[in-house]
């Protein structure tokens, strides 16, 4: 990489996040093509460092000449979260993006949501989806990712061909999931909490401080919380270890309550956070 091309991070809330999301938040003069990136971020795949730097670009390059608002990154991202909100489709958004572009042609707007995608999805917000059995019996992962029927109920892993589609035009027809799982993976955003600049020392915040207080303002300062650092002290003496409260609504595993759901979302929330942080919206893990 040559001086020319080299992007350094400025004080910039697009590239702050670029930064975080690849723990290169405390690199000042290191360089990205010596890979002297600071300790925290020594975990970082080789080929993440491409992404890295393309974010960068994108998070510094005005959206058109003379635009000081956007950048080429917040625009995208302010636009795919008006997508989430107002739940408009892939199709919907490229046609928007279409327009954009034919309208504003100096301005570097992507011409469809796929390419838009590419940019954004450098982020790291994905998810894994695992098909499950459609009686919620077991999920089709690991030693029985292969599996067509499910193990104890024998029931199809796929939706029932329409009738009508025989012959050689149905064994063509692609299989479609009768049922699946869609999973947030929870360590990359573990990862990114201690990676995060901001958030790194709050993670640490359970730990400081005295817990002797009357006032119960915090988990930590109960006796549950302090039972458990009793009889696991090997646990207890990291900081950084992670405490989590499980929450989740809708789950009815056994079918007895008065309404079901189709979707059960489970929320992680982090007790390692002070109690003004980690009830916070932004501070919840939809897992």
């Amino acid at each position: 990489m040559t001086d020319e091309t080299r992007v350094m991070p400025q004080e910039d809330n697009e590239c702050d996040m670029v930064n975080d999301a690849f723990g290169y938040h405390q690199y000042s003069n290191d360089t990205v093509d010596n890979k002297e990136i600071g300790p925290e971020s020594s975990h970082v795949e080789n080929d993440d460092i491409g992404d890295f730097v393309e974010l960068m670009q994108d998070g510094q390059e005005s959206l058109y000449e003379g635009c000081d608002k956007y950048s080429k990154l917040s625009f995208l991202i302010k636009l795919y979260h008006i997508k989430c909100l107002c739940k408009i489709s892939d199709k919907g958004m490229s046609m928007i993006l279409e327009l954009l572009a034919n309208v504003f042609e100096h301005a570097k707007i992507p011409r469809s949501f796929y390419e838009a995608k590419k940019i954004i999805n450098k982020l790291g917000l994905h998810y894994t989806k695992i098909d499950a059995c459609p009686n919620d019996c077991m999920l089709y992962f690991g030693e029985d990712i292969n599996r067509d029927f499910c193990k104890k109920c024998k029931t199809s892993r796929w939706k029932a061909k329409r009738k009508g589609t025989i012959g050689a035009t149905s064994n063509k027809r692609k299989k479609i999931h009768a049922k699946v799982l869609r999973y947030f993976p929870l360590k990359p955003r573990l990862q990114r909490m201690f990676m995060s600049s901001k958030i790194a020392e709050h993670m640490r915040w359970h730990s400081s401080g005295s817990t002797n207080e009357v006032i119960l303002r915090h988990p930590r300062d109960s006796k549950a919380w302090k039972t458990f650092y009793f009889k696991h002290p090997q646990f207890a003496s990291d900081p950084r270890n992670v405490r989590l409260g499980l929450a989740t609504d809708g789950f009815n595993p056994y079918g007895n309550l008065s309404t079901s759901h189709n979707i059960w979302p489970i929320v992680l929330i982090s007790y390692n956070l002070p109690p003004w942080m980690c009830m916070e919206q932004s501070s919840f893990i939809l897992s």
